[in-house]
């Protein structure tokens, strides 16, 4: 079984790749997005669709997916970034969205 992040929080701020760098397989969620290990339903980390505009305004969708241990150091990083600039999670950690979602997606991927 895939682990999926929340979808109560519209957009986390994961840094991903470029897409135009990615091989196909890592596009498709095949791969894992930064380390291109093959993905199997145990190790997955379902990061959501994501939709990139083109320079012409076309739009195209993408569906990366990750190992574990990469979803876990990056979502981490993510987390420590928000926390330190966010001033509703520095007065209360349940008041911030976003900040709760990040934890949300860390517990998720070190089950």
């Amino acid at each position: 079984m895939s682990i999926a992040l929340s979808t109560d929080v519209p957009s986390l701020p994961i840094e991903l790749p470029a897409p135009s760098g990615l091989a196909e397989d890592q596009l498709c969620g095949r791969r894992c997005v930064w380390c291109a290990a093959s993905l199997n339903t145990a190790i997955t980390v379902d990061l959501r669709e994501r939709r990139e505009v083109s320079a012409h305004g076309s739009t195209s969708s993408w569906f990366p997916r990750c190992c574990r241990p990469c979803g876990f150091e990056h979502i981490y990083r993510a987390l420590l970034d928000h926390t330190q600039s966010c001033e509703q999670c520095a007065d209360d950690l349940t008041r911030c969205r976003v900040g709760t979602g990040l934890r949300m997606a860390m517990r998720t991927v070190r089950r």
